[in-house]
């Protein structure tokens, strides 16, 4: 059997022998997009395979806009959900605000609800050739005479022009590149459990949330079905059992959605637990080693835009790249990072923000919460992501 040089010497080929780290969404948007672009890149991946790791994303146009240049875009409709209204409701399960959000879908594109697996297969079109070698990662690496010289978990080494970090919010390849102090977890200390529930819950082109103190509730539309997320304080979610936990809330919340919403989290068997924190990364970029994605800025789920910003930043990286040769990586990687740190952290601090509004203990606050929300308009709402999509943050 080849050893995991082997396979990646074998099959890297082009102007910049590129080694990706991780097939996730930023690790194959890049593929995807270095493959249209003549170049041969190979990834390695801890899994076992593309179906690890069970939730559900929502896509905005920042992100899927990627795929229509990848001839991709037709491949992800068909695979997804698009969504437009999104109703918000209190701890008790009463609504209080509904958003139609066609005015954004009308200027940008749709927004799409997926499964994780299933964005991975669409992007995975995009570059089929390209060998991803599973059960594989890095165990070191070390910059010398114009190349980085990459051990493997098998023992075995090769050398490439470019290695790019797309391992996830516990990026291996981080530590590797970083000491501890250039790199912050910043901790929401809360964590959630993730079910599926079938069709017919609500309309399909509607998502959910109902924020109480120390519980949140999400409903948000995949094709054929919904994912459902229950959060919590950590301790709660540590402490007990999903079923006897959504059961007791069952019996505070209104008829209607939420209750059968949290009745889909008691019926799971084996619900997907997340532990809701992100990752700050102080530098992106060292020598010819560039960290990607969740590996560089990871992202809290609350403003749900985190799968379009690592697509995002890899459509950066590969334009990066295409301007330069094997000699130069390093100027590239610098430029890369110079373009795109601020939009993305600025989205993430957000995401950090919502996660204040929505993750709160307290009863008096989650009221006095409740009672502004009702009076949040849809500007300010989308405030944010519009500004991302224009670019001009």
């Amino acid at each position: 059997m080849a050893t995991i040089a082997e396979q990646t010497r074998r099959d890297c080929e082009g102007r910049i022998r590129t080694l990706i780290v991780g097939a996730g969404v930023a690790g194959l948007t890049l593929a995807a997009l270095l493959r249209q672009r003549g170049e041969r890149p190979v990834l390695v991946e801890r899994a076992r395979d593309l179906s690890e790791g069970g939730y559900n994303i929502a896509l905005y146009p920042l992100g899927s806009r990627v795929l229509h240049g990848l001839g991709l875009y037709d491949r992800l409709l068909a695979t997804s959900q698009p969504f437009h209204d999104y109703q918000l409701g209190n701890g008790r399960g009463e609504t209080i605000h509904r958003f139609d959000l066609r005015s954004l879908v009308d200027r940008y594109g749709p927004i799409l609800g997926l499964r994780r697996h299933e964005l991975l297969e669409v992007l995975r079109a995009g570059a089929p050739e390209a060998t991803i070698v599973f059960d594989a990662t890095v165990a070191s690496m070390r910059e010398q005479g114009g190349s980085v010289e990459v051990s493997f978990s098998d023992g075995s080494a090769a050398g490439f022009d470019l290695v790019v970090g797309a391992d996830g919010i516990n990026s291996a390849l981080r530590q590797q590149l970083l000491a501890p102090s250039e790199y912050a977890y910043w901790d929401s200390e809360w964590g959630c459990w993730l079910a599926w529930a079938p069709p017919g819950l609500m309309a399909p082109t509607a998502s959910a949330e109902y924020w109480g103190a120390s519980r949140f509730l999400g409903i948000y539309p995949v094709r054929d079905g919904f994912g459902i997320f229950f959060g919590a304080p950590r301790t709660i979610v540590k402490a007990s059992n999903h079923r006897t936990l959504a059961r007791e809330l069952r019996t505070k919340m209104s008829a209607g959605l939420a209750q059968e919403a949290l009745a889909a989290i008691e019926a799971s068997q084996n619900p997907f637990i997340w532990d809701l924190h992100d990752c700050r990364s102080a530098h992106w970029c060292r020598g010819r080693v560039s960290l990607l994605g969740d590996s560089a800025a990871a992202f809290l789920p609350t403003a749900g835009v985190g799968a379009s910003m690592a697509m995002l930043s890899a459509a950066a990286l590969a334009d990066e790249l295409t301007r330069v040769d094997a000699a130069h990586v390093d100027y590239a990687l610098r430029l890369f990072e110079r373009r795109d740190r601020k939009r993305v952290e600025a989205a993430q601090n957000n995401s950090r923000r919502l996660a204040r509004l929505i993750m709160v203990d307290s009863v008096p606050m989650a009221w006095g919460r409740d009672q502004l929300m009702k009076f949040y308009s849809l500007d300010r709402a989308l405030k944010e992501v519009v500004e991302l999509m224009e670019g001009s943050i």
